[in-house]
């Protein structure tokens, strides 16, 4: 809305009314002045024309023409400043005579006589008036018409005093304006100019605020309105406080701008501090990563020693518990390298270089592994240990094994610490989220002392307490790693304690399922519908042993308490299996070997669960008529392999399963790595007739332009042209556009499956490849063939000690091929030095697509020659590389890759000749 200033409100206020009245006055007034000039001068043509029809009426009458036209010629010449012309026609409406012959007078010849009444009427045209008369004369009684007098009136003289008599209003209303003015601008002078003096001076009063150069107005303006003088002495005082509290603020302004002055001084120097502390534990956070990565060396050394006689040990002749103990002691080392390896997690979690690293595995077989690491600890402690997997969760998944574990292992290792009596009970389920994803649900609950709600608080966050019963007793540094690890592999972890009760801790991750088996069969098709007796009084290792058998289709029958068992036994039935688990002490031994004796005669084979590794009790109970004695929780592989173990021995194990007939399919593989494409062709010989391969991209298409085949494998990261573009290739021309293509990549980061059948493949494999892998792709893209080759057991030789070669591994790898094992590691052997040249090259130039190349090409060599540590080595820098981790960052691993590198050259110069076997 627009805003009117003060001074136009005063003159709108004061004029106005002034110009409405006057204008509507005036207006009036000329209205009625301009009617009766009107009415004058038809009033004179009528005073004019009435005593001359009466005489022209009688003179016409009695033909008289001469004193006709003298008194029509005197009457116009008397009246000539109105009339223009004097007319006289007669009845027939024909003129007798006119006064001004210049003058046309027949067009005022009467076209209606019949409106002629003895009062005459009027006609007007813009520049004249017209008025008609009748002509009668009385005779005999009777009214005679002669005819009528036409008068013609020009309006020049009535315009002239019309216009005269509204520029006289015009006048008068501009004096009357004139005179409204006065009063009004002397009002304007008596209130205007104080109120806009006194806006001046808040004006400058604002503007004071932001300048210091601009002067009050002091004068004090003549005001007669009691409230405007109030008003300004009321700005005078206002102006003398601001200008008053102003010049304070500008002396308490100058004082602050001195003290931000020397502040400024004093940041600068902390500054300066600050910059060189932050340098210096930049340098001391290097040096700490140096110190760790050595040390870890130096460490891994003895360990590698122990776990290498370790496993040289479990290749001679054992008893089962020598066996048993051997087994933990390489747990148990390998758990204290894992421990090594969590001094450089943390190190690198603090860093953010924590690193996850996804790979088939069996659920079972790891939870398994990890509950037997605990077991020791919950022995000493007499606490019953718990594993309870729901039958729904899948087998073979795709996540971090050893984080898993390592979170799993730290979780219940603390509820194990912190609980004195009573149970541990490990609980995993899943919830899928669609066929390929899954949420595995890990909960450890405990009845130890449970967590204050000031100590829930400080959970997670690290922290020091010399306070031993309390969980935060230790750094709190397992906990921190732990949480962190969780969220790394997309998952949650959280806990409900209640003090006095116990805890539960739970944690979530996020799994892919893998469509192939990862673990070993177990010999559980021998145990189906075998009749058991389950004696366990405590209930949760009841309930788990129970869903366990049930799985395995095996008929139970429990017992929980000795009553129970003694009714069952006297029904005399007799059972396939007894198995007894039971809480074991010095002083309970011949408590237990009497209800081993009450079971033995009437079941073939007895086993006992116990909560001990002490090897005098467990070779009493041996020696005291049981089959096997497992730990509690027993482990799923070893109850298996004992159960199944006497019906197994009643079966033929020298018959060697015959490779049926290969199947007709033509095959291109594509690697540049040659030990990838030597396994690759090797492990598919077996299965089909025709293999070809190439080195890259550009000739895998050239090949598809000329060769139609039943199925390609495609290596991604290749030189010339890479797997992608060739895939694409193939795809838009070529005689194998719908030809299944496989992608084979060492690389198996989250979402690389969806983006590589986005880019037109069809199925993903990650390395190493075995046989069950290339046998299923063959199946499901080659249905219309017979894919059924299978590999014939070979005797196992002895192989030479090596820290970094896992011989095991590496001859499933090559599909138990001694021979192809042996060709695919030498060349990896003679590979070493010039990688380490090529990658020391490429680290000096900077050069990061050079030293990705080399990296990767070390990775892909290590997928199928058994070196486990080097391969993960590489594949961690290799995932660094891609996420543009600076080099500087990855100096640790360096060293470790090329102290690796040079540990297997120097092992291998030290190896014998390698046994000769047929592969």
């Amino acid at each position: 809305m627009t805003k009117i200033r003060l001074r136009i409100w005063l003159l709108l206020c004061s004029l106005l009314p002034a110009l409405l009245i006057s204008v509507f006055s005036g207006g009036y007034f000329s209205y009625v002045r301009h009617h009766e000039l009107q009415f004058s001068l038809s009033e004179q043509a009528r005073h004019i024309a009435v005593p001359l029809a009466i005489t022209s009426a009688s003179l016409l009458a009695s033909e008289q023409q001469l004193p006709l036209q003298q008194l029509i010629d005197t009457s116009h010449r008397y009246n000539s400043p109105l009339l223009t012309s004097i007319a006289i026609f007669n009845q027939q409406n024909q003129l007798v005579y006119n006064s001004n012959p210049q003058f046309t007078a027949t067009a005022l010849a009467s076209k209606q006589q019949t409106d002629l009444t003895e009062h005459g009427f009027y006609s007007e045209t813009a520049t004249n008036l017209i008025f008609y008369h009748p002509l009668t004369l009385a005779q005999n009684g009777q009214q005679l018409h002669l005819g009528y007098l036409v008068l013609d009136l020009h309006k020049d003289t009535l315009h002239l005093r019309q216009q005269s008599s509204a520029l006289e209003m015009i006048l008068i209303l501009i004096s009357c304006l004139l005179l409204s003015c006065a009063p009004a601008f002397y009002i304007l002078q008596r209130l205007y100019r104080p109120v806009r003096l006194m806006n001046i001076q808040l004006k400058q009063l604002i503007n004071h605020d932001h300048t210091n150069n601009i002067p009050l107005v002091t004068r004090k303006p003549k005001a007669t309105a009691k409230e405007l003088i109030e008003m300004q002495q009321g700005l005078n005082k206002l102006s003398a406080q601001i200008v008053s509290q102003e010049h304070e603020m500008q002396q308490q302004i100058d004082q602050a701008n001195s003290d931000l002055q020397q502040t400024l001084e004093q940041l600068e120097v902390h500054n300066v501090q600050l910059d060189f502390a932050r340098r210096k534990a930049l340098e001391e956070n290097r040096q700490k990563s140096e110190f760790l990565a050595k040390m870890s060396h130096e460490l891994r050394t003895p360990l590698n020693g122990v776990i290498g006689f370790t496993r040289q040990v479990l290749k001679t002749k054992l008893t089962s518990n020598q066996h048993d103990y051997l087994t933990t002691i390489q747990k148990s080392a390998n758990s204290l390298l894992h421990l090594v390896n969590d001094v450089l997690d943390f190190s690198k979690l603090e860093e953010g270089r924590l690193s996850i690293n996804p790979e088939p595995f069996s659920l079972r077989d790891m939870l398994n592994d990890a509950t037997e690491l605990l077991a020791a600890n919950a022995f000493d402690k007499y606490l019953e240990l718990v594993l309870m997997i729901d039958p729904e969760c899948p087998d073979d998944i795709i996540a971090d094994p050893k984080r898993f574990s390592q979170v799993l292992m730290n979780i219940a290792g603390n509820a194990i610490k912190f609980t004195d009596h009573g149970s541990i009970v490990i609980r995993v389920s899943c919830n899928s989220l669609n066929d390929d994803q899954i949420i595995l649900h890990c909960s450890v609950q405990d009845t130890g002392r449970g967590i204050s709600s000031e100590q829930q608080q400080q959970l997670f966050h690290g922290f020091g307490s010399s306070d031993p019963s309390s969980h935060q007793s230790g750094s709190g540094l397992g906990l921190m790693i732990s949480q962190r690890l969780v969220e790394a592999m997309g998952g949650k972890i959280g806990f409900e304690s209640t003090q006095a009760e116990g805890s539960t801790f739970w944690f979530t991750l996020k799994c892919k399922r893998h469509q192939l088996t990862v673990a070993e069969n177990l010999p559980i098709a021998v145990l189906e519908q075998k009749t058991v007796l389950y004696f366990e009084p405590q209930q949760h290792s009841r309930e788990a042993m129970l869903q366990l058998l049930q799985s395995w289709y095996l008929n139970v029958t429990i017992c929980s308490t000795l009553s129970q068992l003694q009714h069952t036994l006297a029904q005399q039935q007799h059972y396939d299996i007894a198995i007894i688990g039971k809480t074991v002490a010095i002083n309970q031994v011949n408590h237990i070997i009497s209800v081993m004796q009450k079971i033995k005669p009437q079941t073939d084979y007895l086993y006992l669960l116990v909560n001990t590794l002490s090897p005098s009790i467990r070779e009493t109970l041996l020696n005291s008529g049981a089959d096997a004695c497992l730990s509690k929780p027993a482990h799923l592989t070893k109850l298996a392999m004992a159960l199944a173990h006497p019906y197994l021995q009643h079966q033929a194990s020298s018959d060697e399963i015959l490779l049926p007939k290969k199947a007709q399919l033509k095959v291109l593989t594509v690697d540049d790595n040659e030990a990838n494409l030597k396994l690759i062709n090797t492990l598919l010989a077996e299965q089909v007739e025709h293999i070809e391969s190439a080195f890259d991209g550009a000739e895998a298409w050239h090949k598809a332009t000329q060769h139609v085949y039943d199925i390609i494998f495609l290596d991604i990261n290749m030189p010339i042209m890479d797997g992608i573009n060739a895939c694409q290739r193939i795809r838009q021309s070529s005689l194998n556009e719908h030809t299944p293509i496989i992608a084979v990549t060492a690389h198996t980061a989250d979402g690389e499956r969806e983006r590589l059948m986005m880019l037109g493949f069809d199925e993903f494999l990650s390395k190493p490849l075995d046989e069950k892998m290339l046998q299923c792709i063959l199946q499901e893209f080659c249905q219309h063939k017979q894919i059924t080759a299978t590999a014939a057991i070979n005797p196992t030789p002895a192989w030479p000690e090596s820290k970094i070669v896992d011989w095991a591994l590496a001859l499933q790898q090559a599909n138990g091929k001694v021979n192809l094992m042996q060709d695919m590691l030498a060349m990896l052997i003679s590979s070493i030095e010039p990688t380490q040249l090529a990658i020391q090259q490429a680290i000096k130039q900077h050069d990061r697509a050079a030293l990705l190349q080399h990296i990767h090409k070390l990775h892909g060599g290590c997928c199928y020659t058994g070196v486990p540590r080097l391969k993960q080595l590489a594949e961690i820098i290799e995932t660094s590389l891609k996420q543009q981790v600076p080099l500087q960052t990855l100096e640790p691993e360096f060293f470790e890759l090329d102290d690796l590198l040079q540990t297997l050259l120097q092992e291998q110069q030290q190896w014998p000749e390698w046994p000769d076997v047929e592969g």
